[in-house]
């Protein structure tokens, strides 16, 4: 909690961050959220929280040079009272921090949640840009305080060059989200209506879907569809499925239609699928996790140009970050890509975390030995990730 004179401070801070280079649509944009942000701090106790805060400097090598890009969330959520929440997410993807005077973080969300939607237990959210991902795993622990679901497997650091692959589909647009709210305790129901921003303007989108947990099964699954797309449109829908033991292994499964469009005149085959497979084996200090992913031909509306290919990971871990403050070990990565010019490629190397409860670390050294290319051996990476 903050009090009236502490937002004011720290959003006039946001305001002065980078302004100078931000381009003019944005800086508009930005100082009227800011502005909006500093009268609801001023009329009414407000807590304020930042989260995500996390970035991610991959160090590499690209036409015989050596550099270093970073791409980074920062998101600032707003709550009024027990039922009016307010979030702002901004991204930013650079090689060139502090010196590229094009630089300017962008807004991937703008959102207004009301709760308790005409004293029911539903949420009302309207919201602008980026907003769930769907089949994901990565609410469960928030939603309903479970240990992590969703696979590491995901993100910046494993797929640096492509999609990021954090479950089956992404919402984004603009749009409104009803959802049931945090009265229900084991189940989490969610619909979606929005214009689809992937798009040009005039094709809209709609989604259903459900959580569930229960004791040692965690459950997500969607549906949804996009139109006018095609003949008849586009669909999708996927499940993920987690079941875990008390010692802590656990399998976890995530299997959908990334994106289907019947009378397209193509048969429906193996690249409208996404397919993710992963046991989790907890040997105390030692635990293991073996990943096999599928890539589908069609992922967040967009052609896909990894369809078709295979990865196969296997994460060997000493130490929990969580419990033991600092974990360790080695991954090893698989892949067949056939729409690449090569075709099979295999990484590996090691990694260190470090927990300090509200900051997390992470930093790795990533080896390609095959395709073997001396400017390509090795790469770094270095995360930072933490909330307040």
């Amino acid at each position: 909690m903050y009090d009236n004179v502490c937002d004011v401070k720290i959003i006039d801070t946001i305001k002065e961050f980078h302004m100078r280079s931000w381009p003019r649509a944005t800086r508009i944009l930005v100082t009227s959220l800011v502005t909006m942000l500093s009268v609801v701090s001023a009329l009414s106790a407000t807590d304020l929280n930042v989260r995500p805060f996390e970035f991610v400097t991959r160090g590499y090598v690209d036409g015989g040079v050596f550099q270093l890009q970073t791409t980074g969330e920062l998101g600032i959520q707003l709550q009024s009272g027990q039922l009016t929440r307010s979030e702002v997410l901004l991204g930013v993807r650079s090689t060139a921090f502090g010196t590229d005077p094009d630089l300017s973080p962008v807004v991937r969300r703008a959102s207004v949640t009301f709760e308790q939607l005409l004293g029911s237990s539903f949420a009302f959210t309207y919201f602008l840009g980026e907003l769930d991902r769907l089949a994901s795993g990565q609410r469960f622990p928030e939603a309903f305080g479970t240990p992590p679901v969703a696979t590491e497997f995901r993100g910046y650091q494993y797929f640096p060059d492509g999609p990021l692959y954090e479950g089956l589909y992404g919402v984004s647009g603009t749009g409104i989200r009803i959802s049931s709210g945090e009265q229900w305790r084991r189940v989490e129901l969610a619909t979606y209506a929005y214009q689809d921003n992937r798009f040009d303007p005039g094709v809209f989108s709609n989604d259903v879907a459900v959580m569930v947990n229960l004791a040692g099964v965690q459950l997500e699954a969607f549906a949804g569809a996009s139109y006018p797309l095609g003949a008849f449109g586009r669909y999708r829908g996927g499940l993920l499925a987690n079941f875990s033991t008390p010692e802590g292994d656990a399998l976890l499964a995530q299997v959908g239609v990334t994106g289907f469009e019947p009378g397209s005149g193509q048969e429906f085959g193996l690249d409208d699928l996404f397919f993710l497979f992963e046991p989790r084996v907890n040997l105390g200090t030692l635990g293991l996790a073996l990943t096999f992913f599928w890539h589908p031909g069609v992922y967040d509306q967009v052609e896909n140009p990894e369809r078709g290919t295979i990865d196969t990971n296997l994460n060997v871990r000493i130490g929990d970050p969580v419990s033991d403050g600092v974990s360790g070990g080695v991954e090893s990565r698989v892949s067949i890509r056939p729409q690449s010019g090569d075709q099979f490629q295999i990484t590996t190397g090691p990694y260190l975390r470090l927990n300090s409860g509200a900051v997390a670390w992470d930093l790795r050294a990533v080896l390609r030995p095959f395709p073997f290319a001396l400017d390509e051996l090795v790469e770094g990476y270095l995360g930072v990730r933490t909330r307040f």
